[in-house]
């Protein structure tokens, strides 16, 4: 070989080598690696922004229970610092870290983004401060305390369901609450329906926020960007610091707490899977059963259980595949050590990085939920990663204001997955600091309505779980991440759970009489408080009457519990056992029917004996119908009209006898 082929060959290799180097760090670093992220292994506080006295400040504080709360909230901060620039601080936080009793009253101006969970309740992160502030409120409205807000602006978003009785009733709150404390509302209270379109509602309040904000003194200077100049789209990307010797142990995804809140789950095993559902049913219905005897867990029947399940393999390599990922590299995430001049406090846009170091294969398991479609933010920063032009563009096009129609037609209708989405556009990359970072949001727990009670099985909690399975208008099979595991991974597996505590209680006196409807999964609750009666009943404790509403499909298909229900009827710990089969006969029969039809032994229950009512299942069909039946079986035994049956149960709903737990 001659010198010039020699020089052209080696030229060759080391542009080759530079090349495959170029693609490693790609894909395997976010940024610059950092020493470290934390202490043994976890990582460390988030530190707090810090406000410069010479700017105004907005604080966007939220309250989440599923990530909506905390996604709009950082949108709106993007959109702030887009538009106001340097002139203006924007923090954006967890309203848990926000130490609202010392601080709210030393603020000009904040921004709440509060979602109501359950039957009108906060969520776990916003419950002190929603606690504090109602108390703080009723003070000053009772006279024992000044108004102390009065150099406070505010505006509310509310996030909600329309289908639920208590719609909103967080933000609501919040919002009266803050203006008798003396604060004073910019702009009228948003109120976003999860029913609907969420998103066009939150869309159409920020832009009258920005309106308002754009006149007031409670900003700084709002930026041109110049009439052919888009706003550079932000991308939050953590420091990825890849741990390259094997050595190097793995820490565990969450670390073992006591299983009593959101921020210590316990890593509980699993002690029993089995099938509800006859061999006839053409569903799942699995019954659980958790151990968690050695934590700190305590529940009562009608409390919720929540799982940190993991994604499916085959959903895991996916992603991997597409992204280029090693599942078996170790990576710790920090949050950036610096940021831009033009980045002040976007960092804190980051939820804190999850426990390090850990694969890639078990990042992707607990923390990237991948499966649920993707939101315009997520596809915006997924275009500043796509390398062919035409992607680019057209991801950035669906994640834009002006793609708003296209992005339903393509995401929202079909409920494309982001997994798909990224199957869809090939050349979009994301380095692992983004991806975890903007991309993929986190995998969220599943909460479910525990079936048993501490009476009868103190360190076991029980869980009634439909197995979802349902085919998508892509042609994708969507199987529920938590559902599915517990199927097929669950026996003898560990998961961390923990237990979150519910207003769905027993009355205190057992002889008041109870009228529980619970079809399908609803009856879940229900076992438990049957299973409290058992014991109460087996001691020698009255009891008084007790109504159960059930329904399903077919008798011989998914009548699940059946020999236990009928067996608490036999033995008087259940005195009337109402079935509902919708698909055994040609009409279909369904529990509200039979609440209806039973209305002259329920009434006099419910107006002369105190009965509690209560309502599990689902809320967008059965619960409205359900509590349509109540206003009927009010109006036919009460002779009234439907205004005074519906306040009728107002008042049962206001003093605690008329309970849901729908979702």
């Amino acid at each position: 070989m001659d010198s010039q082929a020699l020089l052209i060959v080696c030229f060759v290799v080391v542009v080759a080598a530079l090349a495959l180097l170029s693609i490693r760090r790609k894909t395997l670093k976010g940024t610059a690696p950092v020493p470290s992220a934390g202490v043994n292994g976890y990582a460390l506080p988030r530190p707090s922004i810090a406000d410069d006295p010479g700017k105004p400040v907005v604080r966007i504080l939220y309250g989440t229970q599923t990530g909506t709360a905390e996604r709009f909230s950082k949108q709106l901060g993007n959109d702030l610092r887009s538009r106001y620039g340097d002139s203006t601080v924007v923090d954006v936080r967890d309203v848990e870290t926000y130490k609202a009793d010392q601080k709210l009253v030393t603020e000009k101006f904040v921004v709440f983004c509060m979602a109501t969970y359950g039957d009108g309740e906060p969520t776990d992160n916003a419950a002190v401060f929603y606690s504090w502030l109602l108390k703080e409120a009723e003070a000053v409205e009772s006279g024992g305390r000044e108004p102390f807000l009065q150099g406070l602006s505010y505006a509310v978003f509310g996030l909600g369901n329309k289908q639920y009785e208590h719609f909103n009733a967080v933000g609501k709150k919040v919002y009266k609450s803050l203006k008798t404390c003396g604060a004073t509302p910019i702009v009228r209270r948003g109120d976003g329906d999860d029913d609907g379109v969420i998103d066009d509602d939150f869309e159409k309040w920020c832009a009258e926020l920005l309106d308002v904000l754009d006149k007031s003194q409670l900003v700084g200077t709002r930026v041109d960007h110049g009439a052919h100049h888009a706003a550079p789209i932000c991308v939050p990307s953590y420091d990825v610091d890849v741990v390259r010797s094997m050595e190097t142990r793995e820490v565990a995804a969450f670390p073992s707490g006591s299983g009593k809140d959101v921020h210590s789950p316990f890593w509980a095993k699993i002690t029993a899977v089995r099938e509800l559902h006859t061999s006839q049913s053409d569903r799942s219905c699995v019954h659980v059963e958790v151990d968690v005897g050695g934590s700190g867990i305590s529940y009562e029947a009608g409390d919720h259980i929540a799982l940190y399940a993991q994604n499916g393999e085959a959903a895991v390599k996916a992603v991997a595949d597409l992204l280029g990922f090693d599942l078996d590299a170790r990576i710790v995430l920090s949050m950036p050590r610096s940021t831009s001049s033009g980045d002040s406090g976007r960092s804190s846009d980051l939820p804190p990085p999850f426990p390090g170091p850990i694969s890639i294969r078990t990042a992707l398991s607990y923390f990237a939920d991948v499966l649920s479609s993707p939101h315009r933010d997520a596809l915006l920063a997924l275009s500043t990663f796509a390398a062919d032009r035409e992607e680019a563009a057209r991801l950035a096009h669906l994640g834009s204001s002006l793609g708003k129609q296209d992005y339903a037609e393509f995401i929202g209708k079909p409920h494309r997955s982001l997994l798909e989405v990224l199957q869809a556009f090939p050349s979009a990359k994301p380095t692992i600091g983004a991806f975890f970072g903007c991309i993929a949001p986190r995998l969220q727990p599943r909460f479910y309505s525990i079936s048993s009670s501490p009476k009868q099985h103190p360190t076991s909690i029980h869980i009634t779980c439909a197995v979802v399975r349902d085919l998508m208008p892509t042609g994708r099979v969507h199987e529920g991440v938590c559902s599915t595991w517990l199927k097929r991974h669950g026996m003898g597996a560990v998961v961390p759970v923990f237990v979150r505590h519910s207003q769905f209680k027993l009355p205190q006196s057992p002889k008041t009489p109870l009228i529980m409807v619970g079809p399908g999964t609803g009856l879940a609750p229900f076992r438990g408080f049957l299973q409290e009666r058992a014991t109460q009943l087996a001691s020698g404790v009255e009891l008084g009457p007790a109504h159960l509403f059930f329904g399903c499909r077919s008798r011989h298909h998914d009548y699940i519990y059946q020999e236990e229900l009928e067996g608490y009827v036999a033995s008087g710990v259940l005195s009337n056992l109402h079935l509902a089969f919708s698909r055994d006969q040609a009409a279909k029969d369904y529990v509200q029917h039979h609440l209806e039809s039973q209305g002259a032994a329920l009434w006099p229950l419910i107006s002369e004996g105190g009965a509690h009512l209560y309502v599990c299942g689902d809320a967008k069909n059965m619960a409205k119908d359900v509590h349509k039946a109540f206003i009927s079986l009010v109006q036919n035994t009460k002779g009234c009209t439907g205004t005074q049956a519906e306040s009728i149960m107002k008042e049962l709903s206001d003093y605690g006898r008329y309970q849901r737990d729908v979702w």
